[in-house]
């Protein structure tokens, strides 16, 4: 991938290109059976409740192709006394690894986390993943919390099970 990238925050206008680009990543089941008008209509949602609760970031070619996506939330956090930032989601188009998109991306997010005078910024990064392997947060700065235990509840079915049933 040539040419400069942009980062920008995400428009109502993005949601296709997230959708297709959340679909070819091939991670996700809820993505693959997402229709455009869901992905935008989930995409307006969430633009529309920023900048109070959360930040989307795109990255984009020069060409204007979306290559990149980040999505970072601020926490009210009592024991800090203030805020935190969590990024929930940062994925980069295979095409457009290694050009600096995550990269962009990350530092638009850390940014914003300083902006808004947050106290901390967190993620968590799945092992499996190339990015993990490669070290990518730890050349960043970031600093992997291994006392830490991730816990999970679903709480609902994911829009991919409603439709086995």
């Amino acid at each position: 991938m040539a040419g400069a990238l942009t980062v920008r925050p995400a428009q109502a206008g993005d949601a296709a290109d997230l959708a297709a680009l959340l679909g070819a990543m091939g991670w996700f089941k809820a993505y693959a059976a997402t229709t455009p008008a869901q992905a935008a209509a989930h995409l307006q949602a969430l633009v529309a409740a920023a900048p109070d609760r959360s930040l989307l970031l795109v990255a984009e070619d020069d060409q204007h192709r979306l290559c990149g996506y980040c999505a970072v939330h601020w926490l009210p956090v009592a024991i800090l006394q203030g805020w935190e930032a969590y990024v929930s989601e940062l994925f980069v188009a295979e095409m457009a690894r290694g050009s600096g998109a995550g990269s962009q991306l990350l530092d638009a997010a850390v940014q914003a986390a300083r902006e808004r005078r947050c106290q901390r910024i967190w993620l968590i990064n799945n092992r499996e993943r190339p990015s993990y392997a490669r070290g990518f947060y730890p050349r960043h700065g970031w600093t992997e919390q291994a006392e830490m235990a991730r816990f999970v509840l679903p709480l609902a079915p994911l829009p991919s099970d409603n439709a086995s049933t």
